[in-house]
């Protein structure tokens, strides 16, 4: 299974692009978190295209979650500029390079932001009482914990019925919930690829190499599906 640091932000607009047009590996059958104060968030819709969405990697979060009474709530554009022990991380030192990153151990840190709703801080379960931070189940292919938004109060991604869920297996490159022979034929097809945004990229370092073939053997078979 995938193995999966509190930061300061100051106040800033920054302003939202066009929705992501990466294809999500959010579980359509498990897509939505309640917030107490803006009501149902989904994170797998189909604006612009069906299955656009939030995207888990192993580092860090990418895309747009969707409020019907909140508009869109940007998780990361998929391009983390700093280096968080050798994992790629968004920096959040200010609206340049913001998002949600994912610690080794599956906690979520970092900030997204709402064009009507401001910052919401995913650290912020951490500071619950009692604690329950925000992470990813590696067992049950979920997240869970609380986020906190000044402006928005708790969103809930622990409910044990409503809540979202994610292929996000290292090696799963095709984003099916299974490592398997597609996983290692993409990466076999990439392989040597460097600079960056190379599919087959398991460990997320920007090239696909020998590291990367053997994670994704290591994980062969595993499945959330």
């Amino acid at each position: 299974m995938r193995r999966f640091a509190l930061v300061s932000l100051a106040v800033f607009s920054p302003l939202l692009s066009a929705p992501a047009l990466a294809q999500s590996n959010i579980d359509p059958n498990h897509a939505f978190a309640w917030g107490e104060n803006i009501g149902w968030t989904n994170w797998l819709h189909d604006r612009p295209n069906v299955d656009d969405g939030v995207i888990i990697h192993d580092a860090f979060l990418e895309g747009f979650a969707w409020g019907e009474n909140v508009g869109w709530i940007n998780l990361g554009d998929g391009t983390p500029g700093g280096n968080c022990s050798g994992r790629p991380c968004y920096v959040n030192a200010d609206d340049s390079d913001f998002g949600v990153n994912v610690s080794p151990t599956g906690e979520l840190f970092g900030f997204a932001w709402g064009e009507n709703v401001g910052w919401i801080n995913f650290d912020g379960g951490a500071l619950a009482s009692p604690s329950n931070p925000a992470r990813i189940d590696q067992i049950n292919c979920r997240l869970r914990g609380y986020v906190w938004g000044e402006n928005v109060g708790w969103i809930n991604l622990d409910d044990a019925t409503h809540y979202v869920g994610a292929f996000v297996l290292t090696g799963d490159l095709d984003g099916d919930g299974v490592v398997g022979l597609s996983d290692l034929a993409i990466l076999l097809a990439n392989y040597g690829c460097t600079g960056g945004n190379c599919p087959g990229d398991v460990d997320g370092d920007g090239d696909v190499d020998l590291t990367d073939l053997s994670l994704l053997l290591a994980a062969y078979g595993d499945s959330c599906a």
